[in-house]
Parts: structure tokens; sequence; C-alpha cells
């Protein structure tokens, strides 16, 4: 699976996460590392997109290495403590989008990871109803990626997160992986959000 590089960030069209203080970059792909150790195997595409993160989010040599640390199951965080302390800083649902598609990165969602993806969530305070349009979205823009003809529904799904994210005025960042099959897909996904915002400010 090819590793998605966002070539809309070139542009400067979305924020960037350096913006946060390293703290709470740090923590994110803390999180991020810690999906990606959930089925005790570190797939070779899921440290692919780690360390293009690590890059675009510039940490520290000792920050890198503990974020590698908990992506190869070497160092266990305390997961809530890191998830409460990102619950009200802005970056939740991007990054809940983020540890979603590191969960996809295999080609393969578990039981398991969508239940870890769960518990997550609620600590970031990203009730039941947005986790599931959100895992939908993911889902939908996944499978979309691999079709010459894609369903429907999943043209649904696809607004149906795209008016949620607006509604709670989420803000997306450059890294923020919108499908993690295709960098072609997740450009024009970058390029949908940006119309859909101005549709929707239209009177």
């Amino acid at each position: 699976m090819p590793v998605v590089r966002h070539s809309m960030s070139e542009a400067g069209l979305l924020p960037d996460i350096l913006e946060y203080p390293w703290q709470k970059r740090r923590d994110y792909l803390i999180l991020v590392a810690a999906v990606a150790a959930a089925d005790n195997t570190l797939h070779k595409s899921e440290l692919l997109l780690l360390e293009e993160w690590l890059k675009a989010f510039k940490l520290s040599d000792k920050s890198r290495e503990k974020v590698l640390a908990v992506a190869r199951g070497k160092f266990k965080p305390n997961r809530p403590s890191v998830e409460r302390s990102l619950a009200n800083s802005g970056l939740a649902y991007s990054l809940l989008l983020d540890l979603m598609g590191m969960a996809m990165a295999d080609g393969v969602l578990m039981d398991k990871e969508i239940a870890l993806l769960r518990g997550i969530a609620h600590n970031l305070k990203v009730d039941a109803i947005a986790f599931n349009i959100l895992i939908e979205f993911v889902h939908a823009v996944y499978q979309s990626a691999n079709l010459d003809n894609p369903e429907p529904l999943y043209e649904h799904s696809i607004e149906s997160a795209f008016d949620l994210l607006r509604k709670n005025k989420v803000q997306l960042f450059r890294h923020t992986l919108l499908c993690v099959a295709s960098p072609e897909c997740d450009l024009n996904l970058k390029k949908r959000w940006f119309e859909f915002l101005k549709k929707k400010r239209t009177p």
C-alpha cells in the first residue's frame, strides 16, 4: 500500500499541526502508535505512515524514540491520561481520523481495533453517533478508492462526515489522513472538503 503524500500541504491550504505545542504533537502520535501496536504486529505500511507523520510533526529525537517504542510494543503509555489531555485541545476529530487511518493502513479493520477506537473516542469526548459517521466514512473512502464505480452509499457516507466536521467546526490539518488507500483519493477528498465548505457558506 502506498504511503500517502499530501501535495496540498505545499499549497498551504490546510493549517499545520506545528501550530500546537510539541507535547500535544507527541501525545497525538503516541496514540497513533498505540493503535498501530494494538494487534501486536507493526506492519510495514503502518510504520511507513508513522514515520511520515513523525517528519511532519517535527518532534525531538527523544520524543520520536518514545513514539516508536510505543508502536513496537516496547512501551505502554497511560492512554486514558493522554487521551484526556487531548480531549479539549481542538485535535480530537483530526486525531480520530488519523487513528482510524492507521488502523486501516494494513487493509483490515479488526473488531479489536474498532473497540479500541471507540474507547479512545469516548475519552476524546467524541460521541457514539459521530464515531459511527467517521468509521463509515473511513470504510467508504477505502472501498471507493479501489472501485471504478463507487456505491451511492459511499457518497452519502462522505457527505455525512463532511457535514459532521463542518457543524463541529473541526480543523483538518495538512497531515490529516482522509484516505489511506490512495494518495490521489486523499488529495481529491481534501479538494472536496474545501468545495464543501464553500458551498455551505453560500447563502
